[in-house]
């Protein structure tokens, strides 16, 4: 009993320190939030209790509801374009062929530069006199020359395709990770029994891939309710609200207009947001997932 308490005693000590670095960075600025989202506050004078008002208002800011619907749009395309071009790239990767280690690199490269850095790189090229608009007129056609990043109609479809294009190497490098787990007998087994090509795609290599068809759709959610650095270098959502985002529109609501209750509300709602579509998500594919 003596050794059960000293362990005991030990491991509370260990954990001790992390559990209260925790709690004050994390739980305690997390319940201040909760507290102050029901204020008027501005950082400066005392928070004047407001009750609901601030959640109230997400629903009649225009700004707040555009920056919801381009958030869901990027999400949304992140799952049903990004992730099959990602598995279909990861499964190209994964077989045997010369340049193989070379287009695993360059695909996974993007991944590891900052996201500054890409919106700075890309929004030179993409302005109107940059390198694009240069070759599309040496190419002949100067009727598709526009400001691609000035210009309502094209800015948010041209961030969504860079936000894929710096994802894509990341997700098929996870699905490359999960396709080479899958032991090779159960395909040797198939190729006897007749089934090749896209049958053992569909019976063998989707359904022993579906936990990280799980984790890989969870990262592309969150990731895409909570994109803030491409939009904001890039455009600062503009131009108007067509590229705006929640979480720039939380950064200008603090940073921009002074208004930390009502972003405090905002960061919640997209908080609670996310744990909801997530837990849908994960309880719809683990369902599918089939066990080695």
């Amino acid at each position: 009993m003596r050794m059960n308490r000293g362990a005991l005693l030990a491991g509370t000590l260990f954990v001790l320190p992390a559990t209260l670095i925790f709690t004050v960075f994390v739980y305690v600025p997390f319940l201040s939030s909760v507290y102050y989202s029901f204020t008027e506050w501005d950082s400066i004078r005392p928070p004047k209790f407001i009750g609901w008002a601030n959640y109230a208002y997400l629903i009649e800011d225009s700004k707040m509801v555009q920056a919801f619907r381009n958030t869901l749009a990027m999400a949304a395309f992140g799952i049903l374009v990004q992730n099959p071009l990602a598995l279909l790239l990861a499964v190209l990767l994964n077989r045997s062929f010369r340049t193989r280690a070379f287009l695993r690199t360059a695909f996974y490269t993007p991944v590891i530069v900052s996201l500054v850095v890409t919106s700075v790189v890309w929004g030179n090229i993409l302005q109107y006199d940059g390198a694009f608009n240069y070759v599309l007129t040496q190419l002949g056609l100067e009727r598709i020359v526009q400001d691609w990043l000035g210009t309502i109609h094209t800015v948010f479809p041209t961030i969504i395709l860079l936000t894929q294009w710096q994802a894509l190497g990341y997700c098929a490098i996870i699905y490359l990770a999960g396709l080479q787990s899958i032991p090779a007998e159960l395909y040797e087994a198939s190729t006897i029994d007749g089934a090749t090509g896209f049958r053992q795609f569909r019976y063998i290599t989707f359904p022993l891939l579906m936990p990280v068809v799980t984790v890989v759709i969870f990262l592309t959610i969150v990731g895409g309710l909570k994109l803030f650095e491409l939009p904001y270098v890039m455009t600062n959502g503009g131009p108007g609200t067509a590229s705006y985002t929640i979480t720039l529109a939380i950064y200008n609501s603090v940073f921009k207009y002074g208004t930390y209750g009502y972003s405090m509300a905002a960061g919640i709602v997209l908080m609670l947001f996310i744990m909801i579509v997530t837990f849908v998500q994960i309880q719809i594919t683990r369902r599918r997932e089939v066990e080695l």
